[in-house]
């Protein structure tokens, strides 16, 4: 996680959305659970929720990645609530407010393929129309 970086905005349905880079790659680009649910019109707890549901569809490191995940050996999460000071200006820039981030049990970042999946659990027609959108013009 060390490597993401927010390197600007891009506008996307209307939206002004972080273009976020890292994560899975070299100049791969992602996408928090925050940004997900904006676009979608949900609620960041509902994407949570359905990532945190079907957890064993995601491949961790290739799919999704897991800021406040207690197992991460990563030097941005310690396995507690307590996120060093790079993370936490990391996801601020992606719109996370303090107490957002502290209170939250999962802040998922999603690569293209986790995206897809995602959308596959959401498995709407709006869910759908989106992400033939995202993977066009973000992706």
């Amino acid at each position: 996680m060390a490597d993401l970086k927010v390197t600007g905005k891009q506008t996307f349905m209307g939206q002004e959305i972080p273009v976020v880079l890292g994560g899975f790659g070299e100049n791969q680009r992602c996408m928090a659970d925050k940004t997900i649910a904006e676009i979608h019109n949900v609620t960041v707890s509902d994407i949570r929720k359905a990532t945190t549901r079907n957890i064993k569809r995601f491949k961790i490191g290739v799919d999704v990645l897991d800021f406040k995940s207690p197992s991460s050996d990563d030097d941005l999460n310690s396995g507690t609530d307590a996120i060093d000071s790079r993370a936490l200006e990391l996801l601020q820039s992606l719109g996370y407010s303090t107490q957002q981030i502290v209170q939250a049990e999962h802040i998922y970042i999603y690569s293209e393929r986790g995206y897809a999946k995602l959308i596959k659990i959401m498995d709407s027609d709006l869910a759908w129309e989106i992400h033939d959108k995202l993977i066009d013009e973000y992706f």
